[in-house]
């Protein structure tokens, strides 16, 4: 069950970092520096969310689980920023799925060797 969940929380954040990412070009009429912090927000979700699928690796080595520790320390402080600072529906989405995910990730081991 923490396995669905994790998948399914890093596949929502992988899924809104592209279409985010994607977007700037529809958002911003020009690359100005707006525009590349816009497009650099949706690389952090992309970039977490691929590093957390290495979790899914029936034996993670134990520095790929510290990486994935690291990055989703940070992103979890970036997602509490980012959705305190915007408005609108998606950032509850993202700030499900992230929660989600970071939460699942050190409780993966857990579930195989339980």
């Amino acid at each position: 069950m923490i396995i669905g969940l994790h998948k399914a929380s890093t596949v929502i954040v992988l899924a809104v970092g592209v279409i985010h990412t994607a977007s700037t070009f529809f958002t911003y009429d020009s690359l100005n520096e707006s525009a590349v912090w816009f497009a650099g927000a949706g690389l952090c979700g992309i970039f977490v969310a691929l590093l957390n699928m290495t979790l899914w690796l029936p034996e993670a080595p134990a520095l790929s689980r510290r990486s994935v520790a690291a990055a989703n320390f940070l992103f979890f402080f970036w997602l509490y920023a980012s959705v305190t600072a915007i408005s609108g529906p998606m950032r509850l989405v993202m700030a499900g799925a992230g929660a989600a995910m970071v939460i699942t990730a050190p409780l993966l081991g857990r579930e195989k060797r339980g």
